[in-house]
């Protein structure tokens, strides 16, 4: 976690299919991350993830960071376990 994030806690969760976490920003106490997954045609699982900001929508450049580092925190070491 960078210096301005902190570990989400888990707010809800419905099993299988959906868990929504808190913010990882103090800066933004009110977003949230909503998971959810479904079952694919293969067998396999669709992870869809969404952030929402209730409060004032962040402008374009921290929407980019937000983005970037959920993107980073979820998916990075997948990537790199395949030589991206």
């Amino acid at each position: 976690m960078l210096a301005d994030e902190v570990d989400p806690r888990v707010l809800a969760a419905e099993k299988p299919s959906q868990v929504v976490w808190s913010s990882l920003w103090p800066s933004r106490p009110d977003d949230q991350v909503h998971f959810v997954l479904t079952a694919s045609r293969d067998g396999g699982t669709l992870l869809r993830f969404t952030l929402l900001t209730p409060d004032e929508a962040p402008d374009q450049s921290k929407t980019g960071h937000l983005r970037r580092r959920l993107n980073q925190l979820l998916f990075a070491d997948l990537r790199y376990s395949y030589g991206q």
